[in-house]
């Protein structure tokens, strides 16, 4: 299996050239701890590689004998892995007026030797042999030479430190005019657009016209035994291990809804109709403490008389003023030991119940229903954290406000405003708690102290 070009390129010249080179990565810094990591400026010599000849069989993994570059572009952190082929340029360095046009050498992004985003590894020939009896990483299936990692005939490539090759992982199949951005496992961005033409159809692509745009945010696709690393594949809205989709004009015919049951956020849902959408501003209300609406009394006799002629009026009047013509008034009976055991103690020791409320006032029954304490923040006000604690208590809603408990360091002015304020204490008015906290910061600024 002859994959690998011969060349004339040695170690000797590897980095001396001005013209770009392609070049094995065979270290990188990637955090300080890094053994040359100090050396090379700590933090600033994050993604700094150290790199050998392609053509080297034997090549030395000893870092003080090899040459480095640091990463081409600023705003792409795409850094090579182990054994991926990456592109040496010259340019110039931020000392460049210092040291006499000093240049440095930089690295463009890995090659796409594999066209997969997993890895583009590329080791030593050493790999690829196509002897039964020695152990082998690349064989060719399907007219394409792939890698393989399976059984006792393999050996792994060094990648990194805990880098771990997934053959699994699959990238994502494009359509005209697509841009994708695909990370090393299985998450990608896909800025695309309805292509009903296109011979793979999509979900999304039922509905709406061609050129409709569509972003796909994609982390983690489902892998089946079935599927291969070197055939593409098309995001699942109901398979990935999560998504979040920003359409126009698309449909998702086939979504699957995890669950129904609003109740796990914790809010109310009022379905909102087509026709309505002007008439809300959202669809959901925040959690919150459910009120009840006290019941409307039963119409009374002072209510009745309000569409009574004179004459029925008059005569309500007189039967008012004589109580011994009232055959529907009610005249309390004086309990008997007799009647009381038997009026409070009803069969089946159930409660005696409440004679009727005929007035506005509201009852047990009809209060608000009572919560709390709940504490949370208010606003934090000149580095103090003021805390809100509320609750409703036989439909009574009771509040105060109160500087956070905390241990301050000693000497602090935050030490000195708890201390003076009462550690623990609460005011009903947020306004009076502030002007509190400016007085003891004006004492405090004046040279009063705790043991003053």
């Amino acid at each position: 299996m002859a994959l690998l070009g011969k060349g004339t390129n040695n170690s000797n010249n590897i980095g001396d050239s001005n013209s770009v080179l392609s070049v094995r990565v065979v270290d990188i810094i990637l955090n300080i701890s890094h053994p040359r990591a100090e050396e090379f400026g700590g933090y600033d010599s994050i993604g700094t590689i150290f790199y050998g000849d392609i053509y080297e069989q034997n090549q030395t993994t000893t870092t003080g004998l090899l040459p480095h570059a640091r990463p081409y572009f600023s705003f792409i952190k795409q850094y090579p892995l182990k054994n991926e082929v990456v592109q040496i340029l010259n340019a110039p360095t931020k000392d460049f007026y210092d040291e006499n046009n000093s240049n440095h050498k930089y690295y463009l992004p890995n090659v796409n030797i594999w066209n997969h985003q997993h890895n583009n590894a590329l080791p030593n020939s050493s790999y690829f042999v196509e002897d039964e009896t020695t152990p082998q990483n690349y064989k060719v299936v399907a007219g394409q030479t792939v890698r393989i990692a399976e059984g006792d005939n393999s050996v792994e490539v060094p990648l990194g430190e805990y880098f771990k090759e997934n053959l699994s992982i699959q990238p994502l199949l494009p359509f005209e005019g697509d841009t994708i951005v695909e990370g090393r496992f299985g998450n990608s961005i896909r800025l695309g657009a309805t292509a009903k033409e296109a011979p793979d159809k999509t979900a999304y692509s039922t509905k709406g016209e061609t050129g409709d745009p569509i972003t796909i945010i994609r982390n983690g696709a489902l892998v089946e035994e079935s599927d291969n690393g070197w055939e593409h594949t098309i995001e699942n809205i109901n398979s990935d291990h999560s998504t979040i989709y920003l359409t126009s004009n698309q449909v998702l015919p086939n979504m699957e809804i995890v669950s129904l049951h609003w109740q796990s956020w914790m809010a109310k849902h009022d379905e909102l109709q087509v026709d309505q959408k002007d008439t809300f501003d959202n669809i959901t209300e925040g959690f919150g403490v459910e009120t009840i609406e006290p019941e409307k009394p039963e119409e009374t006799a002072d209510q009745e008389l309000e569409e009574a002629t004179e004459e029925d009026i008059a005569a309500q009047e007189e039967k008012n003023e004589d109580p011994e013509d009232c055959d529907d008034c009610y005249e309390a009976e004086e309990p008997t030991e007799e009647t009381v055991v038997e009026d409070t103690i009803p069969e089946g020791n159930n409660p005696p119940t409440d004679p009727p409320n005929n007035s506005n006032e509201p009852t047990v029954q009809t209060m608000p229903p009572d919560y709390g304490p709940e504490t949370f923040e208010k606003e934090i006000y000149k580095g103090f954290r003021i805390m809100e604690t509320n609750s409703r208590f036989d439909g009574i809603f009771m509040w105060r406000y109160e500087i956070e408990e905390k241990d301050y360091p000693a000497g602090s002015v935050q030490e000195y405003v708890q201390y003076e304020n009462g550690r623990g204490s609460s005011n009903t008015n947020l306004d009076s708690l502030k002007e509190t906290i400016d007085e003891y910061i004006e004492e405090y600024d004046d040279g009063y102290r705790i043991e003053d």
